[in-house]
């Protein structure tokens, strides 16, 4: 499998995207819910930037397990 393809499945498990997802909230929204920028929520969900301090305690009240599970997502990051 090309690594394009990884990284885009790879994507697709991201913890906060999954989140959003299943409550049918859009990138804004979960900005909006946690005072951050939409473009700071894309970051996230990419994982080109981990979610620190307040914004990763936010998230851990917002999304239960979502330490454990956005430590095992970035663990399984493709490489090329």
């Amino acid at each position: 499998m090309e690594i394009k393809k990884k990284l885009s499945e790879w994507k697709k498990g991201n913890p906060i995207k999954k989140f959003r997802k299943d409550k049918g909230l859009s990138q804004p929204d979960v900005a909006s819910l946690l005072g951050v920028s939409t473009y700071t929520v894309q970051r996230w969900e990419d994982g080109s930037v981990n979610p620190s301090g307040d914004n990763e305690n936010k998230l851990n009240e917002l999304i239960v397990g979502f330490g454990d599970e956005w430590k095992d997502w970035k663990k399984k990051k493709p490489t090329v």
